[in-house]
């Protein structure tokens, strides 16, 4: 179902219940981060609707009590995790709205959603439908028809620049990511930085494409948070990435740059800015910062991971083992 008649059914169905009262993000690793975005709009925007986001299991485990009709689950599995599955089930068994995010029609997600939202993946990915694209649209589609969101017209005219913005960063950005490679190849140890938006992306970048992928030791760090200790292990030589906001939160990244810049000589920045996301509405474009990220900092590791003749596919255990 297209997202904007399915909000309207679901608009219609919270009407006849007492309004919507919470939306609830739900996945594991890259999923979840990639919905992170959308949580990150609701949290910011909306006046009236509360929102929360789980790792499945956590969600199964300690499910929040006010969790009931008035509320809606949006939930992300590429195929079909087992405990994502088991999330949604759950969600549906408690009396929520489920909306199933996965990457095909036929899984076991799309069936045991109440909705479905089906997006695009693999190599021959459209950015402009991959799960964090529409996991905000779903969200802006939110808060236009239940709030009547004043940016909502410059949200949707955004998507039909993202494919391109992204396209054209990767190209003026291949310099960039190269000395990257160079740079970071005979590496273990990263500590990356995020904040705000980009929160999700610095998780997506050190657990998955760091850690899962190319088996580096990587932590995620909010830029905010990095002065009250984590700052205290910075060296000269210590591996840090900060992926560098657009938007509110920029001055947080900036005060992590200015540090950096007096205490470590390996340290490098990925400017969501260089990647022409003021392209977009000023008003909106803060909330596409993953949306464009995710695709440039993955572009930087699998650069990373050709100078080290590594691929990104090669796993120890996952899909391999029971676990």
């Amino acid at each position: 179902m297209e997202i904007k008649k399915l909000v309207e059914e679901l608009k219609e169905k919270m009407g006849r219940v007492g309004g919507l009262k919470a939306i609830y993000f739900v996945g594991c690793g890259g999923s979840m981060a990639a919905i992170y975005p959308a949580k990150y709009l609701i949290q910011s925007e909306a006046k009236n609707i509360a929102t929360a986001i789980y790792t499945s299991n956590e969600f199964i485990y300690a499910m929040p009590k006010s969790l009931d009709n008035r509320c809606l689950c949006v939930i992300c599995s590429l195929k079909a995790t087992e405990e994502t599955v088991k999330a949604v089930q759950a969600a549906n068994e408690n009396g929520a709205v489920t909306i199933a995010m996965t990457g095909f029609s036929d899984t076991l997600m799309a069936k045991t959603g109440q909705y479905s939202i089906i997006y695009s993946n693999g190599d021959e990915q459209i950015y402009s439908q991959s799960n964090q694209s529409l996991a905000l649209r779903f969200a802006f589609e939110i808060l236009h028809q239940f709030e009547d969101y004043q940016y909502y017209e410059a949200a949707m005219s955004a998507y039909s620049k993202i494919d391109s913005i992204i396209v054209n960063a990767k190209r003026t950005l291949k310099g960039s990511a190269e000395k990257f490679a160079r740079q970071y190849k005979d590496n273990d140890i990263f500590y990356i930085l995020g904040s705000g938006p980009l929160t999700g992306t610095a998780y997506t970048m050190a657990a998955c494409h760091f850690m899962e992928m190319q088996w580096n030791h990587a932590i995620m760090l909010h830029a905010g948070e990095y002065f009250h200790g984590p700052f205290e292990t910075t060296q000269q030589d210590t591996a840090v990435v900060l992926l560098k906001s657009f938007g509110r939160t920029r001055p947080m990244d900036e005060r992590a740059e200015n540090f950096l810049k007096k205490k470590s000589k390996h340290y490098f920045v990925i400017d969501a800015k260089d990647a022409g996301i003021d392209q977009i509405d000023e008003h909106i474009a803060e909330f596409f910062n993953s949306v464009i990220m995710i695709p440039l900092e993955r572009y930087f590791v699998s650069t990373l991971a050709e100078t080290r003749n590594r691929t990104m596919d090669e796993r120890r255990y996952m899909w391999k083992e029971a676990y």
